[in-house]
């Protein structure tokens, strides 16, 4: 019997998704402008990015 609530394996890769693209952007502002941004801003935005869809996808 299917569950009702939705799994993490689309939020999950959503995350991996976002942090990729963010990690990438920033590689290419830090070659371009000498600008470090720290990863784990990347990855607290990406995860924040990822629950979010997750929370707009369950209305």
């Amino acid at each position: 019997m299917p569950e009702r609530a939705p799994g993490w394996e689309g939020t999950i890769l959503a995350f991996v998704m976002i942090a990729t693209v963010l990690i990438g952007s920033a590689y290419g502002v830090a070659l371009a402008y000498a600008i470090p941004v720290p990863w784990t801003v990347l990855l607290v935005i990406a995860a924040i990015a990822a629950l979010w869809l997750r929370r707009r996808r369950r209305r």
